[in-house]
């Protein structure tokens, strides 16, 4: 079972059914009777236990801060519950195949309503710089896989760690720190190397093994020296 999935499902079916029978002005056993009436899918018990909470100080306290933050949220999609994969997916078994890039996706299914119209000023401004940076490069085709360099990081900038804009559930976006976290780990194992080196050396002193080392293309530093920057090459590492 892919519990991510199941999860997200569940998510949607309790959101169906706030959308359909939420109403403040009734009480909860009200509610509860019209659904249970009308949809025989509907478990009486769990769902008295979700209307009970749906009027809960804290859920209702979560559910203001939320509409509130959605409020103030810039470029809203107007996708609804469908993910940015499974649009893909949809318009490429259209298009024998071919997947939209991340500026494609912006422009045809993100950012407008079906009457073509923006969902805002600024949407209908990153929809023009896409545009334009896909006319400019149109005898260029565009990898719909680089995430780094496509039309849609130019004009949006490059990504933030977490999942990949417009794309859906993928592996995350590696930190930009991760080059400083490479090199402290290239370090530590130079530092390792060399104790070794110099236990070694200790232990079998007619050792040679500076050339043993050399014939291997591994520079070694003097015994006793502390770890250089350049004991072990990057591509032995």
């Amino acid at each position: 079972m892919d519990i991510p999935k199941h999860g997200e499902k569940w998510r949607t079916w309790k959101g169906l059914l706030k959308s359909r029978g939420y109403d403040p002005s009734l009480t909860s056993d009200k509610i509860v009777t019209q659904h249970t009436n009308n949809d025989d899918r509907v478990n009486p018990t769990q769902f008295k236990e979700l209307v009970t909470r749906w009027f809960t100080l804290k859920f209702q306290t979560t559910c203001a801060a939320k509409r509130l933050s959605r409020s103030k949220m810039k470029e809203p999609h107007v996708t609804g519950t469908k993910s940015f994969a499974r649009l893909a997916h949809e318009v490429a078994t259209k298009n024998d195949g071919v997947y939209l890039t991340r500026g494609e996706m912006c422009i045809i299914t993100t950012r407008t309503h079906k009457d073509e119209s923006f969902v805002d000023d600024k949407a209908a401004n990153v929809v023009a710089s896409l545009k334009a940076i896909a006319n400019d490069s149109a005898s260029k085709p565009i990898d719909s896989h680089d995430f780094i360099n496509d039309e849609y990081s130019k004009v949006k900038g490059t990504e933030k760690r977490g999942y990949v804009r417009l794309v859906g559930r993928m592996p995350a976006i590696k930190s930009n720190d991760d080059s400083s976290t490479n090199s402290h780990t290239i370090h530590e194992l130079q530092s390792v190397v060399n104790v070794m080196m110099n236990i070694i050396q200790e232990r079998i002193p007619d050792a040679n093994l500076p050339t043993v080392l050399s014939n291997m293309n591994i520079q070694v530093p003097r015994v006793g020296s502390s770890a250089p920057s350049n004991s072990l090459p990057s591509n032995e590492l």
